[in-house]
């Protein structure tokens, strides 16, 4: 019995490390639609920079009250500061930001903002983690762009726009915005020559970089990216066999994609306009 028992403790011990070791792999988050807008990224993301609140139940607070009608940099940057002050002390955890929710929300509204706040925290981590834009501030007076996300499309089918295109003169360098692995490089009937890039911090978004004129050299499968380095230039290929290019003008199409489990084979699309608001240079 005592040799059993011991089979067992050891067994348990064992279980218990491996999951602690990979407990990672069984997180999973809800991907949604990104309601987020993108002039307020940036404040919410100042916000969670000052109080140390994070952002997402910010926006989620400000989503489910008002639809971010009331939503402004001062009424965001006030709230913040408010629930800070409730919470007190030197660190701040999600219990603490949860609890003052249910203190100030009737239950309905409480479960819809940490439901939402939950998937954004699952979408869009890299908002206040000092990700960078995805051209040199030196080349980004050169760059314009839009909310493209859900536009229109007929090449390969009628389909909507699954990115941001930021225009761009060809042979402009393109950036990573995150560290991370290639684990996508090559053509795309759609993209052309086209990068993508899985976060090394959160291992569930990957960054999908398509009309290229050219890769950066060691841009290989596999290897390891820094925020900031150069993985290609813009250019205008795509939209037929490999070697097309020239239908349509010079712009890089920058998307996120993200799994709702690091076991997941699939992914959605999400909005990157809000992402690239935040992380913009020209304010």
């Amino acid at each position: 019995m005592i040799r059993r028992g011991l089979i067992l403790l050891l067994f348990a011990a064992v279980l218990a490390a491996l999951v602690f070791i990979f407990r990672d792999w069984f997180r999973t988050g809800e991907v949604r639609e990104l309601r987020l807008p993108a002039d307020l990224a940036r404040h919410y993301a100042e916000a969670e920079r000052q109080t140390g609140l994070p952002w997402a139940y910010l926006a989620a607070m400000d989503e489910v009250e008002s639809d971010y009608q009331k939503a402004t940099p001062a009424a965001i940057k006030e709230r913040a500061s408010r629930i800070r002050r409730r919470i007190g002390g030197q660190e701040v955890s999600d219990r603490d930001v949860e609890r003052v929710i249910r203190s100030l929300f009737p239950e309905k509204n409480e479960k819809a903002i940490l439901s939402i706040a939950k998937s954004y925290r699952w979408m869009l981590p890299s908002l206040s983690e000092g990700y960078v834009f995805p051209f040199r501030p030196s080349d980004r007076r050169h760059v314009s762009y839009s909310d493209t996300w859900g536009a229109s499309r007929t090449y390969g089918g009628d389909r909507k726009h699954e990115g941001t295109d930021l225009m761009a003169k060809k042979g402009t360098p393109i950036l990573s915005v995150s560290d991370g692995v290639v684990v996508r490089k090559g053509w795309n009937r759609l993209g052309g020559w086209a990068v993508t890039i899985m976060d090394q911090n959160h291992r569930q978004i990957f960054y999908y970089y398509a009309h290229m004129s050219r890769f950066a050299e060691g841009i290989e499968m596999g290897e390891r990216v820094k925020k900031g380095e150069v993985i290609g230039y813009v250019g205008d290929s795509g939209y037929g066999p490999e070697g097309t290019t020239g239908k349509f003008p010079p712009h890089l199409h920058f998307g996120i994609y993200v799994r709702e489990s690091l076991l997941s084979r699939e992914s959605e699309a999400i909005n990157p306009y809000p992402l690239l608001k935040g992380l913009d240079p020209k304010k």
